[in-house]
This record gives C-alpha cells, sequence and structure tokens, in this order.
C-alpha cells in the first residue's frame, strides 16, 4: 500500500474525496473555507441555510462531528448537500477534533478517513438515497407528533377551561405583576446563556423575577435573587426559598406535603392547583396576574426541542403559550435587540443641528442680534490679543 502526506501527491488511482481539512466548528468560520477544501463541522440538524453556505464555499466534502439529521424534524440540510455533489459524513469516531489538524491532507471513502492511509476517523456517509428517506421519515414522524399535540391540547383545554378562559384557581400575588415585565427563568435549553444575555435587559427594567422550580437555583447562581418562586416543592431548593420574596407551590391534588419546610422559613404557603410543568405555570401565573410583558429564560429554541417531551407535557407548554399571547417573548429576541448599541454620530448630527437651529432661531431677533455683534466684537478683541502676544 502506498504511504503518501500533505506534501506527496495521490497516487492517480486513489478512490474516495481527496482534500485539505479546514476547522469549521462555528456556524460563522464556514465564511472562511476555500473551494475543494474538506469542511469539518458541527450542525446538528443541518438546516438548508447551513447547507447552502457550504454549498457556496464550494467544498468538496463536509464532516460533521454532530448527527445532520436526528430523524425529529425535517431539515432538508443533508439533502440539499448531496444534490449538490458534496459528501456528507456524519463522523461518529470519539475526539474528533482532536485526532484531526486542519491543514492536513485527506482522504474519505465509504464513510472512513483516511490520513497517510491509516483510518483516523469513520462515520456514514449520507447520499442522496439516505437523505431524501431520512426526510420522508422525519415528515411523517413531525406529523405524528403534530397530531398528537393536538389531541392532547385540546384535551387540557377542555379539563381547564376555567383557568385559561377566567384565570379561576390562579392564585393571587402579593406582589404586583400588573404592567410590569417579568422574567420567567426554567433550567433547560441554554438557560445560563439565555440569563447572561439578558443583563442590560434587567438592570435598565427592573423585572420581576420568578423562578420556575430548579430555574430559582439558575437565578441565584447568576447573582439574582428571585422575586417568586413557582413551582412543585421537590423541585425547589431550601435556599431558594429562603431567598425568595414569594413562593407559590404548584400541585395536582391540593395538598403540599412537608409545608413545615415553606413554614421554617417563614414563607405563607399559597398553592396553584393544576397540572403541568414548573414553567408552563409560572407562565400562566404572571399572564393571569396582568403582566405587561414576560420573557421566559430557558424556553425550547427549535421544534425538535419544543417537541421532544412527553406529548401530554407539550401539550400544556403549548396552551401556556397560546394564552399568554404575544406577552411572552424568547430571552435571546431580547437580547438581540437589547444589545444593539446605538451608533453615536446620529445622535451628535441631531445635537449640532438643534444648536444651529435655535443660534438661527436667536439670530433674527433684536436681542439675538445685539448678542451676536457682542460676540464678534469680543472675538475681534480676542484675535487682536493673540497677535500681541507674538508681536
Amino acid at each position: 500500500m502506498a504511504i503518501w502526506n500533505r506534501k506527496t501527491p495521490l497516487p492517480p488511482d486513489a478512490k474516495g474525496v481527496v482534500g485539505t481539512l479546514s476547522f469549521a466548528r462555528r456556524e460563522r468560520d464556514i465564511a472562511s473555507l476555500r473551494e475543494a477544501e474538506i469542511a469539518l463541522v458541527e450542525l446538528p440538524e443541518m438546516d438548508a441555510r447551513q447547507a447552502q453556505a457550504l454549498i457556496d464555499r464550494r467544498v468538496r466534502a463536509v464532516l460533521n462531528a454532530a448527527p445532520s439529521s436526528s430523524g425529529r424534524i425535517p431539515n432538508t440540510g443533508p439533502q440539499l448537500l448531496a444534490r449538490a455533489g458534496i459528501l456528507l459524513v456524519d463522523v461518529t469516531s470519539d475526539g474528533v477534533w482532536s485526532s484531526l489538524k486542519s491543514g492536513e491532507r485527506l482522504r474519505i471513502e465509504d464513510g472512513k478517513v483516511f490520513r497517510d492511509e491509516v483510518l483516523v476517523a469513520s462515520g456514514t456517509e449520507l447520499d442522496e438515497s439516505r437523505t431524501a428517506s431520512d426526510l420522508v421519515a422525519a415528515q411523517d414522524g413531525l406529523s405524528t407528533r403534530l397530531d398528537s399535540l393536538a389531541a392532547n391540547a385540546t384535551d387540557h383545554i377542555h379539563r381547564e377551561q376555567a383557568m385559561l378562559l377566567t384565570g379561576a384557581k390562579v392564585p393571587h400575588l402579593r406582589t404586583k405583576l400588573r404592567g410590569r415585565p417579568v422574567v420567567v427563568v426554567s433550567r433547560a435549553h441554554d438557560d445560563v446563556a439565555d440569563l447572561r444575555g439578558l443583563k442590560r435587559y434587567i438592570g435598565d427594567n427592573d423585572p420581576v423575577l420568578i423562578g420556575a422550580g430548579p430555574g430559582a437555583d439558575v437565578l441565584l447562581k447568576a447573582g439574582y435573587t428571585p422575586t417568586i418562586v413557582v413551582g412543585a416543592l421537590d423541585n425547589i431548593s431550601d435556599q431558594a426559598i429562603r431567598a425568595s420574596g414569594e413562593v407559590v407551590v404548584t400541585t395536582s391534588s391540593g395538598t403540599v406535603d412537608m409545608p413545615e419546610r415553606l413554614e421554617r422559613h417563614g414563607k405563607e404557603v399559597v398553592t396553584f392547583v393544576s397540572t403541568g410543568s414548573d414553567d408552563d405555570l409560572a407562565i400562566l401565573l404572571a399572564d393571569t396576574n396582568e403582566a405587561a410583558v414576560i420573557v421566559h429564560v430557558g424556553s425550547p429554541a427549535t421544534l425538535s426541542a419544543f417537541l421532544e417531551r412527553p406529548p401530554s407535557e407539550v401539550a400544556r407548554m403549548f396552551v401556556a403559550r397560546l394564552r399568554a399571547g404575544a406577552k411572552i417573548v424568547d430571552a435571546k429576541s431580547v437580547h438581540h435587540f437589547t444589545s444593539q448599541r446605538i451608533a453615536l454620530w446620529p445622535v451628535l448630527l441631531v445635537l449640532v443641528a438643534g444648536v444651529a437651529a435655535v443660534g438661527a432661531a436667536i439670530a433674527i431677533t433684536p436681542v439675538g442680534q445685539d448678542w451676536f455683534d457682542s460676540l464678534g466684537d469680543q472675538l475681534a478683541d480676542l484675535g487682536t490679543w493673540i497677535k500681541g502676544l507674538f508681536s
């Protein structure tokens, strides 16, 4: 078997796809890829936009260190690459980022990656036939899950109709939420990053901070004090109970086990009798108590993440957000808008224009003309004095 490296050309009968490896671990790194390179990426559930970016760079092959398609959602990225004639391999080897080096020469054949004809990684090759069948299966699976969501949501609405329509059984809080912004924090889906992105929003707007179950500990770890904690008592830590201003215990039976945990910290036993997850009931609580806007930290970022939970839980989540309507906003969206800084030059331009307008208005008045005549005389005297210094 012939031995080759990045400095030695491959033998003419070499099979598979050959090229120079380039790392593009973050999506924005795709723009730095060059034509005919082999790209090593990490794009789970590769979508059409990501695939098109790779196609535009004219790469020869793509090694994906994450599943290009899990089958949960019908993402079309893998099929677009296959149709463009770009080899796609989902690499299953552990430590691929450390075992491969950017700039080295590789050969890929039948899902196997060779360096100097030594097998260094392997995975699953996703050709056009396979990507097409995976897409059909994902579409069928998504349709089934959406049908289940609709059925469970309808059942939940029937059972909790009074609560959803009139707010029955939703406790009224000591903390006033009416007209105020609220941030509900759940422990899930990029919760820490979401909360970090809200630092400016929280500082500028002083929202009511609601920890949904373990989300209260996320707030505490970030240096915030939860105003309200909502959730099943088993999901709330003693630290969260002690630090919070108000605790609302969710229960499906109406009874609270171990109420002494609350009494020990001087907290009143307030119950919210309903089925549902901590974050969904926290959203319903904020909405019923007339919060102006509800920013959710830790909400599912994609449809697949939304549908990962059990069907009945997904249905309650959907209904809670449906009831909150336009009030509920994802934390990532809030971060996007609050992180946009206003350029300084438009402000200065408006300021200068305003000063000029005021000056022009004053100049046409008799008093203004006297001022400007006096200012002209003073400037002439100043000029004479400066000339005298150098004469």
